[in-house]
């Protein structure tokens, strides 16, 4: 059963405090105050129904079973820690932007009960303060984020299995929007990327060399690299494929001052890495890009504008949308058809050939 608890406080005013004892669960409780709510009964009956509900909420659980017993005090600072240290989340290739994403949610909500969190308010005001800082493709991915969190936890029993995520939180997003690079552009990124330092200029050489993900080129290992066939295996990927994709020698000879003094690195070794030898963060790469689009006067050139630009100066120099598609590791080649405008009424291959043989037809 709940009990309530009345409190004087310094200054005059009251606070309730809800404790709800429900076996085999950790008793849980929340204390609200007076000066919190328009009147002092208004606080009591807020408690009053916080303690109801969590009663009913944990009674339902004690019948279905399937949950840990400190679901009523768990924190969403503790629910956070238990899914990022998942080994399911922690394979993600986009880990790094997870783990920041979740890092958000609990700066902000850290101290909240992880069975409070999922509440059309508070996640109506979350996703309204996103939208201060972010367009709404970002603030849908935060509150992905956060849903992923929430359905670990029911998945796992930190939380009750019939908790729901509340509906219509998802904004609309504008038409993908995508940025290509002219050949005066890329000269000026290229030279202010080298004049901020070898990682940068060997990191924006191999996104537009390559053309692969973020999350693929920072998980990239010395030993994918192929030099006989100028290729570099791309294992980790949004797809769950893997492919081998061509590597420019420009790219394979930008890389080359990342490897320190005359010693080689080991071939398990990451390619993009930090002092202590693992993966830089996606985070601080970003960081050092904003510097380097600012030097060469691209402000609005996102890290993810590189991919596209790889895809455009392939296509202009004559590759097909298959073979674009197998390089940046599509699945189909439709979703390569986004940059057939880039060279209307190109020549295919095989384009002589065909003439060849209608030609022969009116000699």
């Amino acid at each position: 059963m709940a009990t309530i608890t009345e409190h004087r406080n310094g200054d005059g005013k009251r606070s309730f405090t809800a404790q709800v004892r429900i076996k085999p669960f950790n008793p849980s409780s929340k204390t609200f105050h007076e000066s919190d709510f328009a009147s002092r009964p208004e606080a009591r009956k807020a408690a009053v129904a916080w303690a109801e509900a969590l009663e009913k909420t944990l009674r339902e659980q004690k019948v279905r079973g399937g949950v840990r017993a400190d679901v009523a005090s768990l924190s969403l600072r503790q629910l956070a820690d238990d899914y990022l240290a998942d080994p399911e989340t922690r394979a993600l290739a986009t880990y790094d932007e997870r783990e920041r994403q979740i890092a958000w949610w609990v700066n902000r909500y850290g101290a909240t009960k992880a069975l409070e969190f999922p509440s059309p308010v508070l996640l109506r005001e979350a996703r309204e303060a996103l939208l201060a800082l972010h367009e709404a493709g970002t603030v849908n991915r935060y509150l992905a984020a956060a849903r992923a969190m929430v359905n670990f936890g029911r998945a796992t029993g930190l939380l009750p299995p019939n908790l729901v995520w509340p509906p219509r939180l998802m904004l609309t997003e504008p038409k993908a929007r995508e940025r290509f690079l002219d050949d005066a552009e890329l000269g000026r990124v290229l030279d202010a990327a080298q004049a901020q330092s070898d990682l940068m200029y060997a990191a924006a050489m191999f996104a537009i060399g390559v053309g692969c993900r973020q999350s693929e080129q920072l998980r990239a290992r010395w030993g994918d690299i192929d030099e006989k066939t100028g290729t570099v295996a791309i294992r980790v990927t949004k797809t769950d494929t893997s492919r081998r994709a061509h590597m420019p020698p420009a790219v394979v000879e930008a890389l080359k001052p990342l490897k320190s003094g005359k010693v080689r690195p080991l071939p398990g070794a990451y390619i993009f890495a930090d002092s202590d030898g693992e993966p830089i963060k996606s985070h601080v790469l970003i960081d050092r890009w904003e510097k380097v689009r600012k030097v060469a006067g691209v402000p609005d050139v996102r890290w993810h504008d590189l991919r596209h630009a790889s895809a455009s100066f392939l296509i202009q120099g004559g590759a097909t949308l298959a073979e674009v598609a197998h390089q940046l590791g599509h699945l189909n080649v439709a979703t390569a058809k986004r940059y057939a405008h880039l060279v209307p009424g190109a020549k295919p291959a095989g384009a002589d050939k065909l003439n060849e043989k209608l030609s022969a037809r009116t000699k």
